[in-house]
């Protein structure tokens, strides 16, 4: 979004802004892990996407989230994701219960939109690292893609989207707590899935 007025954008601007810090943490806990040293790092990874994925994948199919972000269904990569398991000969992660399930109000919810749809943003840079270990779009990597469209012009939908639809003060700020909720899950994710898969084994 740095390469796009603030102004035109004044929400995602607010969210940007609200969750700088517990953004930042997250990128260090994750990149701690040196997730593209070796496929077996990277495996993990792949699982820890898996149970962030999984705890969000109701947000893609929700009928009144579609009618804010109407290509919603879409952006969900839990296929992409599962290819990725087949290409390297992983199992398909267990579920953890000690994960809740995802627990958001309406608008709480396009605060957690907000921190997975970002992260794609991210997942260019990601995606570079990723061919260092013979890993693609079509093998592997399949999470990592852009869409067709070209990342920046799907974030641009996404934000248009947010931008554009009526909400009250509190409503607002139900999506900006949304999203630090998010980033705070996501944080405390990184040790609850690395201690669960704590070795994986890749093709």
């Amino acid at each position: 979004m740095s390469s796009l007025k603030s102004s035109n954008y004044p929400r995602m601007s607010k969210l940007r802004t609200s969750t700088s810090s517990v953004h930042d943490q997250l990128d260090k806990k994750i990149m701690a892990q040196s997730p593209f040293d070796n496929k077996a790092n990277y495996g993990q990874f792949l699982c820890y996407q898996y149970h962030l994925m999984k705890h969000v994948a109701a947000l893609y199919q929700d009928a009144q989230l579609a009618t804010i972000i109407p290509d919603l269904q879409a952006r969900d990569r839990s296929a992409q994701l599962l290819a990725d398991f087949q290409d390297l000969n992983m199992p398909q992660p267990a579920a953890m219960p000690t994960l809740n399930e995802l627990n958001a109000s309406h608008y709480e919810s396009l605060g957690w939109l907000y921190v997975i749809e970002g992260s794609k943003l991210g997942a260019a840079i990601l995606a570079k690292e990723a061919e260092k270990l013979g890993l693609s779009d079509k093998y592997g990597a399949r999470f990592l893609a852009g869409s067709e469209v070209g990342r920046g012009a799907h974030w641009r939908q996404f934000m248009q989207s947010i931008e554009k639809v009526e909400l009250s003060e509190d409503q607002e700020q139900a999506m900006l707590a949304g999203a630090q909720a998010a980033f705070k899950f996501a944080n405390a994710l990184v040790e609850i899935s690395y201690t669960h898969s704590p070795s994986t084994h890749v093709a």
